[in-house]
């Protein structure tokens, strides 16, 4: 069966991983330290702070940004659902704008019509990888003095219009979960634009303590977020292979992408030339996709429908009626297997059987 999502776990990792487990020290300490700088400098990104989740980095910037009980943060109903269930640990309220069907990523012209005195907080989430319209989005936070965050969990290595994520919003959010471009088994990082919110994040990530001032006063309160040792010890090592999992990733979707242009009963999603995506997925629409997906297990590949409309949840309050792309969209995305050991055979096998789904 040909898997949809498979661990990058690099053998190098091992003798280090080792070396970290019986030094005497698997906290946080100084691999912490040397995985963030290796992180900055490889994605040039300054202000990083690594994190024990992508969770933690989203919960995180929320605090950061002053999102209190009461307040409304707008974000996307279509995505993992840490994205919003971060903003009701804030005891606030998710309000959900409509997404983009060709990209799944949330739409700013739905954002505008959800504004209210009551919003704290913009998340913009990078489906799959694919790059929001930031420049839209960032006019909208502008105007309104809205602080944006971006959820690039699945977009490490994207860029839009030549800028690195990471280097465009106040703050971004990234993930090591295990089967993202890099895993620390598990593990996040928070980018922060703002060299004053930076130094308030070291401190909130563990308790609030500043732990450069010997009996220093704790002025806010914090969390258990911090990485340690042994999750930066395995990052430290998978970043060396990032550039080679990121352009093999490149090069299937490039395949999937030429294979299936002219394929009829499925639609590609949106590649503009303005925007690198990581490729953490490859979507396609069909019809009728649960005996799509039934036909295509039948045939040894196993597709996947990775998220699920969060409005849909009881937590959430139950489905919204003006989310018109989002119930379009809800039905017809798939996900095609898309990670580094697939084979050019495998893929090429895969474009057949799509290209011979009937709908």
């Amino acid at each position: 069966m040909i898997e949809p999502f498979k661990v990058h776990m690099p053998a190098s990792v091992k003798d280090e991983l080792l070396k970290t487990l019986f030094s005497g020290y698997i906290g946080q300490g100084k691999k912490v330290d040397e995985f963030e700088n290796n992180f900055s400098e490889k994605f040039n990104v300054k202000n990083v702070v690594s994190l024990n989740s992508g969770t933690s980095a989203l919960r995180l910037a929320l605090v950061l940004c002053g999102v209190k009980p009461g307040d409304e943060v707008i974000s996307t109903p279509y995505t993992a659902v840490a994205t919003n269930t971060a903003i009701l640990e804030q005891f606030a309220e998710p309000v959900f704008a409509d997404v983009q069907y060709e990209t799944a990523n949330i739409s700013p012209e739905s954002i505008k019509k959800k504004i209210t005195p009551k919003t704290k907080g913009i998340i913009c989430v990078h489906w799959g990888g694919y790059p929001c319209d930031m420049d839209e989005i960032h006019e909208i936070a502008e105007k309104y003095k809205i602080p944006v965050i971006e959820d690039a969990c699945e977009a490490l290595g994207s860029k839009y219009k030549g800028k690195q994520i990471g280097n465009i919003s106040e703050y971004t959010c990234f993930s090591f979960q295990a089967i993202k471009h890099i895993t620390t088994g598990d593990g996040g990082m928070l980018a922060i634009a703002n060299n004053e919110k930076y130094e308030e994040a070291i401190r909130r990530r563990w308790y609030g303590i500043d732990r450069k001032k010997r009996d220093a006063d704790i002025i806010e309160a914090g969390f258990k977020y911090h990485m340690n040792d042994i999750a930066a010890t395995i990052g430290i090592e998978q970043l060396k292979y990032f550039d080679s999992v990121f352009e093999r990733r490149k090069k299937i979707v490039e395949r999937y992408r030429a294979g299936l242009q002219d394929a009829k009963n499925v639609t590609l999603l949106e590649n503009a030339k303005d925007r690198v995506n990581s490729n953490w997925m490859f979507a396609v629409h069909v019809l009728n996709r649960e005996k799509f997906m039934e036909y295509m297990k039948a045939n040894g590949i196993m597709v996947a429908v990775h998220n699920k409309r969060n409005d849909g949840y009881s937590v959430f309050g139950g489905p919204r009626k003006d989310l018109v792309n989002l119930e379009k969209l809800d039905r017809t995305l798939v996900n095609l297997p898309l990670h580094h050991a697939l084979t050019d055979e495998e893929v090429d096998y895969i474009i057949e059987k799509v290209k011979n789904w009937k709908g």
